[in-house]
C-alpha cells in the first residue's frame, strides 16, 4: 500500500521511507515482545525469530528496489536517461501478485519479474522432500544420541576445571559439525530448491563451492549466497544501474 501511494505521488519519498522504517521496525519488535510474553520455548521462539528475520530482510529489499524504481521512473520522464534502452517490465511499480511472489520466492533480492522455468518437476520434488525429511530426522538423531547428554553432563563453565570444558568442547565438534552439515543440505540445497520447484523460480544459485574456499573471507562470501546476493547488490554503486541492459 505505501509503494501503491508512492507510486501514484499521493505521498512524498520521505514520508514512503518512513513509513517504510515503521514497518520494518514493527516486524522485528513484534515478534520479540511475544517470545517475552509468552515465555516461549526455544525451538519455536528461533523458528519465529528467524522467520521475522527473513521478512525483515525482504520487506527492506522491497523498499530499496522500489525507490530506485521511482527514481529511475523520474529521471525518465525528465528525458534524463534518453541514451539508455531500458526495459519497461523492470520499472513497473509493485503489484499484488508480484509482492506475494517476492514474499514466498526464495530470494532477499526484490524484482519486479524473476527468471521462471517452464514446469514444475513433481517426481523430481517428491525425491527432494524424501530427502530433506531423512536428513532432518539425522540431525535430530545427532542432536538427541550425542549433542543433549553431553551438554547435560558438562559442569557450568564457571564452576568447573578449565581442562574439563576444553574436553567437552572437543567432544561436542565433532557431533556439532554433523549437525552443520545436515542443517547445510537440507536447507540450502534440498528446501531451497524445492521451494523454488515449487515456485518455478529460476535463480537456482544458493550457494558456491564454499568447500574450495582459500581463505575465510572467500569462505563467508561462498557458501551463503541468498544473504550476501543482497549485500552485493546495495553495496554497488547506483542501483538503478541494476535496471539497465549490460551494454548500456
Amino acid at each position: 500500500m505505501t509503494e501503491k501511494w508512492a507510486q501514484r505521488k499521493l505521498i512524498r519519498d520521505h514520508v514512503s521511507i518512513l513509513l517504510h522504517i515503521i514497518i520494518t521496525t514493527t516486524v522485528l519488535i513484534y515478534p520479540v515482545v511475544v517470545i517475552l510474553k509468552c515465555e516461549s520455548a526455544v525451538l519455536s521462539g528461533f523458528v519465529l525469530m528467524f522467520i521475522a528475520s527473513i521478512t525483515w530482510l525482504k520487506l527492506v529489499s522491497f523498499a530499496h528496489t522500489n525507490y530506485d524504481i521511482r527514481v529511475l521512473s523520474q529521471s525518465i520522464e525528465k528525458g534524463a536517461t534518453h541514451g539508455s534502452s531500458i526495459d519497461e517490465e523492470n520499472i513497473k511499480g509493485p503489484t499484488i501478485n508480484s509482492v506475494v511472489y517476492f514474499m514466498l520466492a526464495p530470494t532477499l533480492c526484490y524484482q519486479p519479474s524473476y527468471p521462471r522455468t517452464a514446469f514444475t518437476r513433481k517426481g523430481w520434488v517428491t525425491r527432494q522432500l524424501i530427502k530433506c525429511v531423512v536428513f532432518t530426522g539425522l540431525m535430530g538423531f545427532i542432536i538427541e544420541q550425542y549433542i543433549n547428554p553431553i551438554v547435560q553432563n558438562s559442569k557450568h563453565p564457571l564452576k568447573g576445571n578449565f581442562l574439563d570444558a576444553i574436553e567437552r568442547v572437543l567432544k561436542l565438534s565433532v557431533p556439532t559439525l554433523y549437525v552443520w552439515l545436515c542443517m547445510f543440505y537440507s536447507f540450502f540445497h534440498l528446501w531451497l530448491n524445492i521451494l523454488a520447484e515449487l515456485l518455478r523460480f529460476g535463480d537456482r544459485e544458493f550457494y558456491k563451492d564454499w568447500w574450495n574456499a582459500k581463505t575465510v573471507e572467500e569462505y563467508w562470501r561462498m557458501w551463503n549466497m541468498v544473504i550476501f546476493s543482497p549485500i552485493l547488490k546495495n553495496s554497488c554503486s547506483g542501483l538503478t544501474g541494476n535496471f539497465l541492459p549490460a551494454d548500456s
